[in-house]
């Protein structure tokens, strides 16, 4: 608690500086509002080792040693150069109009410089925070569009790849739990705001069934685990429920399409690309034919000790 309310202390202090008080009756601890969390972290260090005078000369002040171990944790994070695109120029995002920036950056529609399609990468984001971050992006736009004028919203779809690593159906860590609460939210109440969710996964059994059962489409391409199969049977229409007896023999490329975009379900196939992507499986026999390349692998250790290649 005193933690929270030194963090809305700092947001309202924030406001105060750039001459806008007017907006700090209405600062709650999700206000997208910046603060220093170095000023932060340097004064929660002082309440770790705050003494103040007793009977009989100093003693431990009331928050002395209470926040060390959070202190150790925050600094760890820090220093952990995985996470460097979150602390790394601090500076330059300790403004007002940061928020803004970002946003127009993740939803501005194509005009105006702006592309309508944006593709963040999260492939180098560790997993143990892959969840959180995703959600955040996620509750941002939603967060936007949900306070945004009827007349001024723009639609958007998010879609998310690789769902299952920040959707999954079963939860072991409170930061899946967060995750979730943004996904449910977004695949039940997204519509009403103009935005929309596009689940993608080759493992559906492992993706979350409330936001799967809020799906009213389904492109459903071969699936040869009993399991997955299973969970696309259960989405489906009981009338249709034999069509996902097709899952297991589609041929490549071709896919199986239910919901509102088709009148009545259909068995397609998709044109291939014409720029193919970079996902093709490694042919192990051919590699291991080559010529040996010596592996450094004093390298990648040095590689790993730096986090750094």
């Amino acid at each position: 608690m005193m933690f929270s309310n030194e963090v809305i202390k700092r947001k309202k202090e924030f406001l105060h500086g750039i001459g806008m008080e007017e907006m700090e009756a209405n600062i709650t601890l999700d206000s997208p509002i910046p603060y220093s969390l170095d000023d932060m972290i340097q004064y929660l260090t002082e309440l770790d080792q705050e003494r103040v005078p007793g009977a009989r000369g100093e003693k431990n002040g009331p928050y002395h040693g209470q926040f060390t171990r959070f202190i150790q944790r925050l600094e760890t994070k820090r220093k952990d150069k995985r996470l460097n695109f979150m602390f790394s120029n601090a500076g330059r995002l300790l403004t007002y109009e940061c928020m803004s920036e970002l946003c127009c950056k993740l939803m501005m529609p194509a005009k105006d410089g702006y592309s309508g399609v944006k593709i963040i990468d999260f492939s180098e984001v560790p997993s143990d925070i892959l969840p959180l971050i995703v959600s955040l992006i996620a509750r941002v736009v939603f967060s936007v569009q949900q306070w945004s004028q009827n007349n001024e919203r723009h639609p958007i779809a998010i879609f998310c790849d690789e769902a299952h690593l920040y959707i999954p159906a079963h939860t072991e860590k409170s930061i899946d739990d967060a995750s979730l609460v943004t996904f449910e939210r977004i695949s039940k109440e997204g519509r009403k705001y103009g935005v929309g969710l596009v689940v993608i996964s080759q493992r559906p059994s492992e993706v979350n069934r409330t936001v799967l059962s809020q799906s009213n489409n389904f492109i459903a391409m071969r699936l040869t685990n009993a399991d997955d199969q299973a969970v696309v049977k259960r989405l489906l229409p009981d009338s249709l429920g034999d069509y996902a007896e097709m899952l297991p023999i589609l041929d490549i490329g071709e896919a199986l399409i239910v919901g509102d975009s088709s009148l009545l379900p259909s068995r397609i196939r998709i044109s291939p690309p014409t720029l193919r992507p970079r996902s093709a499986t490694i042919d192990f026999w051919d590699e291991w034919s080559k010529e040996t390349v010596p592996a450094n692998i004093e390298n990648a250790i040095e590689a790993l000790r730096k986090q750094s290649k």
